[in-house]
């Protein structure tokens, strides 16, 4: 009951600030972009500052009016692992059915952004036999003459980890119908948005869980060319019931960045970031970690987005009798990211290395993660998206709590999916999706009971979405 009442508040409060009154452009779906204004800030807005949580649309704005538009999506699927264990071959059905809205503000200093998608998944043959499906993001961004300061949150209630879309049918299921003014399981913006938790990358079990990421940032420029941020953010992760015994945890994160555009495309940034990490369920376990990084970025407008970094990662392990006492690493952390539109094609190619949560399953992962995208349409009607995601984590910590075996200390987790989709009318559209997964670790997870070394799953769905033409607030 007290989780429940927690789930609803955490809803009310993100709810709460996605309504706040507002006023002024928001992001394209997939991207939290910077919006523009007569008195924004010196520095071009198609070349924000690299180390900030913003990045610049590769494609059309939305409208520069306030507007809202709801959403209904009914899909079923076959899944051979709906479960998520090992040696499963039955195929199980699911249906869901989801609700969205997003919405948008404008005024001459302010801009609010909304996104909601919630319901409910149906499985049979698998226990439990429904469970509810919410993610909500929330944006508040007011701006003045050379600079912006943002409040951002992101909150979710899921059966699954977020990375490779499961939640919602898979990675073609979402992306075509569901996207929003943020990418589940994605990084935040540029900077070193993967210090920003979200890190979610692979599931045993249909475990609800509850994510919650508040973060303020500032961006302030100093000149035409140079600029500063500044960002601040919280995370809590709590698995509901946690029959599986996941790992529950908190992580701060801070960053802050000096950037200086060299051309009118190109710039370089120097960025230091901070995290600290606790596991309530854990007493005594927590590290943190120092990263600084050199970061380049180059951009046309509307066209290419390319940027890359890399520094040194301290990782100070503090004193636990449970972990052998304090010690020091000193590894390397590393970005990069290319987006890229053609004329009928966009193709988005990213690579993240740092330290993570360790996604219920250790105290603490160094986590390699690469994700490729291609979006291209077909025919006049059919357009097609594929999605591949890889996620490598390694345990910082080992620990005889939580689902896995003492010996494993590493976990890999693959997905590659595609999907067709074609309007029918108006309002409504088709999509036809498959995506397959495969997640492995370098030892049994007999710990938790849940599965041997690998877990592997194939799903196809088909789907029907709705979408109103937006409703105008002004």
């Amino acid at each position: 009951m007290k989780e429940r009442q927690a789930l609803h508040a955490m809803m009310l409060l993100v709810l709460a600030l996605g309504m706040a009154k507002a006023q002024a452009p928001t992001a394209q779906p997939g991207a939290a972009q910077s919006p523009s204004a007569p008195d924004s800030q010196p520095q071009s807005s198609d070349n924000p500052p690299i180390s900030a949580l913003d990045q610049p649309s590769l494609g059309p704005s939305f409208p520069t009016r306030s507007f809202f538009v709801p959403g209904a999506h009914v899909s079923e699927a076959l899944d051979t692992n709906a479960g998520q264990g090992s040696g499963n071959s039955a195929i199980n059905g699911v249906t869901r059915v989801l609700g969205s809205l997003m919405l948008q503000r404008i005024g001459e200093r302010s801009v609010t952004a909304f996104d909601y998608v919630g319901g409910a998944a149906f499985y049979t043959g698998v226990s439990p036999s429904d469970s509810q499906i919410h993610q909500a993001d929330a944006e508040q961004k007011f701006l003045w003459r050379k600079g912006a300061l943002t409040f951002r949150d992101r909150f979710s209630y899921l059966p699954e980890g977020s990375f490779g879309f499961g939640a919602y049918g898979e990675s073609g299921a979402y992306n075509l119908g569901l996207g929003g003014i943020g990418y589940v399981g994605g990084n935040v913006g540029q900077g070193l948005g993967g210090l920003f938790g979200l890190g979610e990358f692979a599931s045993l079990g249909q475990q609800p869980r509850y994510d919650n990421l508040s973060i303020v940032d500032v961006t302030q420029s100093l000149s035409a060319r140079s600029s500063f941020t500044v960002a601040g953010g919280y995370e809590l992760v709590h698995f509901t019931g946690n029959t599986g015994g996941f790992i529950n945890s908190n992580q701060i994160t801070g960053q802050a960045g000096y950037d200086y555009q060299l051309t009118r495309r190109s710039q370089v940034a120097l960025i230091y970031g901070y995290q600290d990490f606790q596991y309530p369920n854990i007493p005594g376990s927590s590290f943190s970690t120092h990263v600084v990084n050199l970061m380049y970025g180059y951009r046309i407008s509307g066209r290419m987005d390319f940027f890359a970094g890399v520094g040194p990662q301290v990782t100070l392990i503090h004193n636990s009798s449970l972990f052998g006492g304090s010690s020091n690493r000193i590894t390397i952390s590393a970005r990069a990211g290319l987006r890229y539109r053609f004329p009928r094609t966009s193709i988005g190619l990213y690579y993240d290395r740092y330290n993570s949560s360790g996604s219920g399953y250790f105290v603490g992962a160094v986590s390699d993660v690469v994700r490729f995208s291609i979006t291209r349409p077909l025919t006049r009607l059919w357009t097609a998206t594929a999605d591949v995601g890889y996620a490598h984590n390694s345990a910082l910590l080992t620990s005889a709590v939580g689902p896995l075996a003492a010996p494993t200390n590493s976990f890999q987790y693959v997905y590659a999916g595609a999907a067709v989709n074609r309007p029918l009318g108006k309002h409504f559209s088709l999509f036809f999706s498959y995506q397959f997964n495969d997640l492995r670790f370098s030892g049994s997870c007999a710990a938790g009971g849940l599965c041997d070394s690998a877990s592997q799953r194939h799903v196809v769905a088909v789907g029907l979405d709705w979408h109103p033409r937006p409703i105008r607030l002004d």
